[in-house]
């Protein structure tokens, strides 16, 4: 590509060169120049070998510099196309980076919208599930005082009753050594006095039968 660069770049400086030749050679031209009367005899021959020759030489050079243009018309139609090529590669890489993009965008923004969905039914959630748990504390509290109350209440009964038992018990206890007491009294009583009728049945026969 490069050695194609330099070429066409060295074939247009020839090209240049050439045409500043032919202006420099017109320029120069015995046709351009005033001579004189005297000498314009003399010279006609070779003004008109010299006129062929440069009309010969503009011909050459025209037709080269036709060939130039149109070397270069070929060549800027090829960069054209290579630019177009070029371009149309960037517009498709362009719109196919554009529209994996939007998909990409597109695809975020639903999950987004997604997630905000799911923490919306978290937090309802979340709420309800706090609730209950408030509701299942709140109920097993009442139940645990419930519970204390009935535990204060048969403690208390049952001191009570203790209490009373204890209270009947050592009054039954006085009253049963109370009643041991007078059927002692009563039991000694009645044996002294079955002793004393014994004894005196005893002496009673005794005495019957000693008379």
């Amino acid at each position: 590509m490069t050695s194609k660069k330099a070429s066409k770049a060295k074939f247009l400086s020839e090209d240049l060169n050439d045409l500043l030749n032919v202006s420099q050679f017109l320029k120069d031209s015995p046709t351009k120049k005033k001579v004189p009367k005297r000498q314009r005899t003399e010279i006609s021959e070779e003004e008109g070998i010299a006129k062929l020759i440069g009309q010969y030489q503009t011909n050459s050079k025209k037709k080269k510099l036709e060939v130039n243009v149109e070397a270069c018309k070929e060549s800027r139609q090829k960069i054209l196309n290579v630019m177009s090529n070029q371009l149309e590669t960037r517009k498709e890489k362009c719109d196919n980076l554009l529209k994996n993009l939007s998909e990409v965008m597109t695809q975020l923004e639903a999950d987004s919208n997604a997630m905000k969905d799911n923490e919306k039914k978290l937090e309802h959630l979340t709420a309800a599930v706090v609730k209950c748990m408030q509701q299942a504390s709140t109920a097993h509290k009442q139940k645990l005082k419930a519970l204390k109350d009935i535990y204060a209440s048969f403690k208390k009964q049952c001191e009570e009753m203790e209490f009373d038992h204890k209270t009947e018990t050592d009054k039954l206890a006085e009253e049963l050594e109370d009643d041991i007491r007078k059927l002692q009294q009563k039991l000694i009583s009645e044996t002294k006095r079955s002793g004393w009728e014994n004894l005196r049945r005893t002496i009673f026969h005794a005495m019957q039968n000693d008379f």
